[in-house]
C-alpha cells in the first residue's frame, strides 16, 4: 500500500517538474508583441553579390509565417509590424578536393561550404521601435559539380542556386521559430 502511493507521489512530483520547467516547442508563443495578428515581410536589403538574396530570403520567410504562424502576412500598408532585413555577407570556403591531372593547380574543388549573414529586425509600424532583432548565420556544404574531373560552370550555378534556396529555408525556420518564442 505504501508502495503504491510513493509511486503515484512520484509521478504527481514529475508531472509537476515537467510542467513547469519551461519546455515548450519551438516556434510556439505570442512573440515580443502578444496581441500582434499583421506583419509584413518586404525585400531585404542586399549588401552581397549575389544576386536575389534578399528576395529569396525575405520570400522564404513570408512563407513560413504563411505555413505555421499565428500572425497574417500582409502587405506594409496593412502591418502592425514590419520585418526588415540585411544581407550582410555571403563567402564559401571549399571542404573537399578531388586530385587532377587535366587542372594546373593538380586538384578540383568538389564541395564548398556556404555562410550566409542576415540581420533581422522587426518594427512596431506605429512607433518604429525594434521589438525583435535577430543576426543570423546559417551555412551548408553543398556539392560543386557532379563529375569532378570535367567542372560544369552551369552545373555548379545550378547546385549553388539550390543549396541558397535551402538556405533562405533554414533561416527562415530560425526567424519564425526565435521570433515566436521571443528568444
Amino acid at each position: 500500500m505504501i508502495k503504491k502511493y510513493r509511486l503515484m507521489f512520484l509521478a504527481i512530483c514529475a508531472g509537476l517538474f515537467l510542467a513547469a520547467c519551461g519546455y515548450h516547442f519551438s516556434g510556439e508563443g505570442e512573440g515580443p508583441k502578444p496581441g500582434l495578428k499583421y506583419i509584413a515581410v518586404p525585400v531585404f536589403e542586399n549588401r552581397t553579390s549575389e544576386p536575389n538574396l534578399g528576395a529569396m530570403i525575405a520570400g522564404a520567410i513570408r512563407q513560413q509565417f504563411l505555413r505555421k504562424g499565428p500572425m497574417k502576412v500582409v502587405p506594409v500598408e496593412d502591418a502592425e509590424a514590419v520585418f526588415k532585413g540585411t544581407v550582410v555577407s555571403i563567402f564559401s570556403s571549399p571542404v573537399a578536393h578531388h586530385p587532377s591531372q587535366s587542372i594546373a593547380s593538380s586538384q578540383v574543388t568538389i564541395e564548398d561550404r556556404v555562410y550566409v549573414t542576415v540581420d533581422i529586425r522587426c518594427e512596431d509600424k506605429k512607433t518604429g521601435k525594434v521589438i525583435w532583432r535577430g543576426p543570423i548565420q546559417y551555412y551548408k556544404v553543398y556539392q560543386v559539380g557532379d563529375d569532378p574531373l570535367h567542372p560544369d560552370p552551369l552545373g555548379g550555378f545550378k547546385s549553388r542556386s539550390a543549396i541558397l534556396e535551402v538556405i533562405a529555408s533554414e533561416i527562415a525556420v530560425r526567424v519564425h521559430d526565435r521570433f515566436l518564442s521571443n528568444f
